[in-house]
């Protein structure tokens, strides 16, 4: 329903989910992918073929969520995007988390998710500038996000030295936050779209309408953060796609000692590296599918592949 009062995207659970089908300990034992751990500031999880999360010590930052380059660990909210079609209901969105008095739009679990993909796709999708409050983020068991997120909005404003992270407004006090709870109406919000049908947001609102999410599971699929990210850039122009793609994107080279095994594009999570057509065939790569796990050059025997990092 569009209009009325601030949208909650919740569900009944708390906490982190942990989809293990598709965590790199599970496609290979002898990973040392330890992301999730090493970003955790409570010390709440520990990986042992996956990680285990200690729910007395969890706070809920989803900061592990943010670490995490395949997407096996998530909040109990909806998919991000899910949350960027219920903001652009509204002319100048503010996103907040669940705390008591926090105003916002739309609520959703603690910010801590939110790392350079996500609010890099945001902010492409939303030109007039969308607003974070992280007024009550200060005191909160959860504020050990609050170093990580601004980390990431600050490499954001480094990318390509255009003003993007400029429209991601943090508010980090009350008097930072411009609010205004009336969404628009169901009628306002069409017409809204129709006087913008050449603009970005509208664009935007439509590509993620009508864009289905592929299944998750154990399949070879990208994070939710990844297929936003990749239905926003062609929002911007060919040239200014390519710069940023190439800042972005991770890079991979394929070693002498590489013996065309094709076993990379086998135990690859996301479907970056494939098996050509070719016969025999060879590993093909493919930057905007990679999310930069390492788990092929890891599983690589004859070290065969070398991956530059993002």
């Amino acid at each position: 329903m569009l209009g009325g009062k601030a949208l909650e995207l919740l569900t009944p659970t708390t906490g982190i989910r942990v989809d293990l089908s598709r965590c790199l300990h599970r496609r290979f034992s002898r990973t040392s992918c330890r992301r999730c751990a090493n970003a955790c500031p409570s010390g709440a999880i520990v990986v042992e073929q996956g990680p285990r999360i200690d729910p007395a010590l969890c706070t809920g930052c989803r900061l592990c969520e943010a670490a995490c380059p395949i997407g096996a660990l998530s909040g109990s909210e909806r998919a991000i995007g899910v949350l960027a079609t219920a903001l652009a209901e509204h002319s100048r969105p503010v996103l907040g988390c669940r705390a008591p008095g926090v105003e916002a739009h739309v609520h959703t679990g603690c910010l801590g998710f939110l790392e350079i993909e996500g609010l890099l796709a945001l902010a492409l999708f939303f030109p007039a500038g969308l607003t974070l409050n992280l007024s009550r983020c200060e005191g909160c068991p959860s504020a050990g996000m609050l170093p990580a997120l601004t980390a990431a909005v600050n490499k954001l404003r480094q990318l390509s030295g255009d003003p993007w992270a400029e429209r991601l407004r943090l508010a980090r006090t009350p008097a930072d936050l411009d609010y205004r709870e009336a969404a628009l109406s169901r009628r306002e919000f069409f017409t809204f779209l129709r006087r913008r049908s050449t603009d970005a947001a509208s664009i935007a609102a439509a590509r993620l309408q009508n864009a289905p999410e592929p299944a998750d599971g154990g399949r070879k699929t990208l994070p939710p953060r990844r297929r936003l990210l990749l239905r926003a850039l062609p929002l911007l122009a060919p040239e200014v796609r390519s710069q940023l793609e190439a800042q972005l994107f991770p890079t991979l080279t394929f070693a002498p000692s590489c013996t065309g095994c094709t076993g990379c594009a086998g135990i690859c999570p996301t479907g970056a590296l494939a098996a050509s057509a070719d016969d025999p065939p060879c590993p093909v790569f493919t930057p905007r599918l990679c999310t930069g796990c390492s788990l092929c050059a890891e599983f690589c025997r004859k070290g065969g592949i070398a991956r530059s990092s993002m």
